[in-house]
């Protein structure tokens, strides 16, 4: 059977059609296959505890500043000086301020004489109490009294109007004055209470011309320098107490429910080579949403002074009985936006596990998480790895030990 030209045609498009689908279907070429190592990862039964890691700073750190403005006459505590509170710390100048009391002493001094009492019963004293007021009042009573014997000897037609009138007037007068005084004694009164209310500003102005030490502690910082004019506000001097120092770090989620008040720790200081005891003092009501985690303070015992306010500390707690967990090494374990996971191999592929660091030991972090006993956790380039990457398995590195891996703690 021969073809038409057209049916030709039509047969070879087809053809084309096919064959272009099938270059289609195959994609681009599988990437080239990672060479990886892996360690198997193994359960482990280890004691529950958390490891935080942080800077131990004093229980207080108090900036001190002047109240008011002066120039510096003496610095009474320098760097490293233990002060007690109420101990001087700078003294600022006090001549002027010195005279400036005086000055509102013998003000309120005045004050008291013009409401006529003595300074311990001013806060008791009454308008009515003024000698002026007293004076005021009897003229007041007089003139009433005269008006009134007026006004019975115009009705039994004995005085004349003109003489009523004239001592209505008076009687109108009196009042008026006796008014007046009053006034003028109560306003004596409240003169006096804000002189003396200025008088104690001065005293206290006098007072803050030497600056105090708030706490007992160690002076770690002098701000200011001999003959220096300082304005009120201006810190002069640091004070850190540092008999009790606090560690604050932050706590897995995890153990929300077991860590309280109360629980005590190990602090390491390896810089200095030095170890301490210290107690869980608070801890934080809220669960950071980016790293799951909240936060806990300590407190550490430092009567003896050997620690120092920020130096680098570690500090451990145990929070209950042996916990599973999976021993890796380090260099497995990527946190990527706030995600931190291992990769294994599956079907010559790596794929994401989530993870959870718990702490450190030696070059190992303890993970939980989703893993099995068994799995080959990836342990090189892992930074070029993704979920469902081509990988080829090379020699197998051996599985961490608590044997081999040591004892040590770190930070999570």
């Amino acid at each position: 059977m021969r073809l038409c030209p057209a049916a030709l045609l039509v047969v070879a498009l087809a053809v084309t059609t096919s064959a272009g689908c099938g270059e289609g279907d195959k994609g681009k070429p599988p990437a080239r296959p990672l060479n990886v190592r892996v360690v198997e990862a193994k359960e482990e039964n280890v004691e529950r505890a958390i490891e935080i890691t942080g800077t131990l700073a004093g229980g207080e750190d108090v900036t001190v500043s002047a109240e008011v403005d002066g120039r510096v006459e003496r610095i009474a505590a320098d760097l490293g000086d233990v002060v007690k509170v109420g101990a001087p710390l700078v003294q600022l100048a006090r001549e002027t301020t010195r005279l400036q009391a005086a000055q509102a002493d013998a003000d309120f001094v005045t004050a008291v004489a013009r409401v006529g009492v003595a300074v311990s019963g001013l806060d008791d004293a009454k308008p009515e109490q003024a000698s002026s007021v007293r004076r005021a009042l009897a003229d007041k009573q007089e003139a009433d009294r005269n008006l009134g014997r007026l006004q019975e000897l115009f009705g039994k037609s004995v005085a004349s109007q003109a003489e009523l009138d004239i001592a209505r007037t008076r009687a109108v007068a009196a009042d008026a004055a006796w008014a007046a005084t009053r006034d003028e004694a109560a306003a004596n009164i409240g003169i006096a209470l804000s002189r003396r209310a200025a008088l104690g500003l001065m005293r206290k102005r006098l007072n803050d011309t030497t600056i105090t030490s708030p706490v007992d502690g160690i002076v770690a910082t002098r701000l200011v320098s001999l003959g220096e004019v300082v304005q009120s506000g201006q810190a002069v001097a640091r004070v850190v107490v540092a008999k009790e120092l606090k560690l604050r770090g932050d706590v897995p989620e995890r153990y929300a429910d077991v860590v309280t008040s109360g629980l005590e720790l190990e602090i390491d200081v390896a810089t200095v080579g030095l170890t301490a005891r210290g107690k869980v003092a608070r801890v934080g009501p809220l669960v950071d949403a980016a790293s799951r985690t909240f936060p806990i303070e300590a407190v550490v015992d430092n009567a003896d002074g050997k620690l120092k306010p920020g130096t680098f500390a570690r500090a451990r707690v145990v929070v209950g009985d042996d916990e599973v967990v999976f021993a890796v090494p380090e260099v497995a374990v990527s946190n990527v936006a706030g995600v931190t996971k291992v990769f294994i191999v599956d079907d010559d592929k790596a794929v994401e596990r989530r993870v959870q660091v718990l702490r450190k030991r030696g070059s190992d972090a303890l993970v939980t998480g989703n893993l099995r006993s068994g799995d080959k956790v990836i342990v090189t380039a892992i930074a070029r790895l993704f979920s469902g990457a081509p990988i080829v398995v090379g020699e197998a590195t051996p599985t961490p030990t608590p044997a081999a891996s040591g004892t040590g703690t770190g930070a999570p």
